[in-house]
């Protein structure tokens, strides 16, 4: 560290930094004694850091256990609202519709970089649904939001994009060539949304669409997810075109204007 960055360093500060940067890496949570060996702290310090942090809601005690792990006001502090309505407040009201409508866990999410984020679930209704918890991270190119997002850039920017993002598989049905890909986001374009069909986890459909906002930039994501068995081809059209007229709506409430010609 040079004499100028020492001068304004403030160690408090820092080693709290670095105690969140650890447990964002261990979504199962740490105790104080495992964040204080890991970053090679004292054990009282890293109580005071980490009493702060929960008495701020930064972090949890887990329900189990005697670990920690982040809390969502994180996320909500990075949720882009830039002056507009709050992108996820604005939401709500319509995740719980679709939610009642298709019966199925619906997600609202938002990317960051080269991979997405979930913000926000509403639990389904039937007596088995996809659980996801908030701050789950997850790959552009098998998901429904990522795909949907790709799909929304500019060819320009998506051409440059994707072929430098991982394309890791997870599954047999996994795209992992650039081109497949590119080709799929064209097809997504013009059905509005995306759907991952069982690309990240087998048996696990998800379909989704694009939130934008009224500077015509990605405000976020929502999307629902539901095993395979209850997600026919059929039922595919039909949830997909309710979460795009979903997204239709919160784009609007956010100053999204599309003028398309007669």
């Amino acid at each position: 560290m040079s004499s100028s960055a020492e001068k304004y360093n403030v160690p408090g500060l820092d080693r709290a930094l670095s105690v969140v940067e650890l447990l964002n890496s261990h979504a199962n949570g740490l105790s104080v004694n495992e964040v204080a060996a890991t970053l090679s702290l004292p054990v009282n310090s890293v109580y005071r850091i980490m009493t702060t942090l929960e008495r701020r809601r930064y972090i949890r005690k887990k329900k189990e256990g005697t670990g920690y792990v982040l809390t969502e006001k994180l996320l909500s502090l990075a949720t882009p609202v830039t002056g507009d309505p709050s992108f996820i407040e604005s939401s709500m009201p319509y995740l719980y519709k679709l939610r009642d409508q298709t019966m199925e866990s619906v997600l609202i999410g938002t990317i960051a970089g080269k991979e997405g984020i979930v913000l926000e679930q509403i639990e389904g209704l039937h007596p088995f649904s996809f659980r996801v918890k908030p701050g789950l991270r997850f790959p552009l190119h098998t998901s429904a939001p990522g795909k949907a997002y790709l799909a929304n850039l500019s060819e320009p920017r998506r051409n440059k994009l994707i072929p430098t993002l991982e394309l890791k598989r997870f599954t047999q049905n996994t795209i992992t060539d650039p081109k497949k890909l590119l080709k799929e986001c064209v097809s997504i374009g013009k059905n509005g949304y995306a759907v991952d069909r069982e690309e990240e986890m087998e048996g696990q459909v998800c379909i989704g669409s694009v939130v934008k906002n009224g500077k015509n930039n990605l405000a976020g994501a929502i999307w629902l997810v539901a095993p395979t068995n209850r997600i026919n081809q059929e039922k595919i059209k039909e949830f997909g075109s309710l979460i795009r007229q979903a997204t239709d709506a919160i784009s609007t409430d956010l100053g999204y204007l599309s003028f398309k010609a007669a």
